[in-house]
């Protein structure tokens, strides 16, 4: 006897307590990203579900490629 509401590990696509899992965020704020389209999705039916390789390829276009210096710091005391 299977469970639906388990996920299928071999699947790519996350329902939405599972995306928000693994984006370490709330479900609320997935929820938010969803419907301000900040975050990738496809809703088919009124079925939202993410990609993980869409999700993978999101947060490698937002990540922050960071500096190779620290600016100098100059303290007066």
């Amino acid at each position: 006897m299977s469970n639906s509401s388990q996920h299928d590990p071999a699947s790519p696509w996350l329902k939405p307590d599972e995306a928000a899992e693994y984006l370490g965020i709330a479900l609320g704020t997935l929820r938010n990203w969803t419907s301000a389209k900040f975050v990738p999705f496809s809703k088919r039916g009124g079925i939202v579900r993410y990609h993980r390789n869409q999700l993978d390829q999101w947060l490698l276009s937002k990540s922050c490629k960071g500096r190779s210096t620290f600016a100098n710091a100059t303290t007066t005391d």
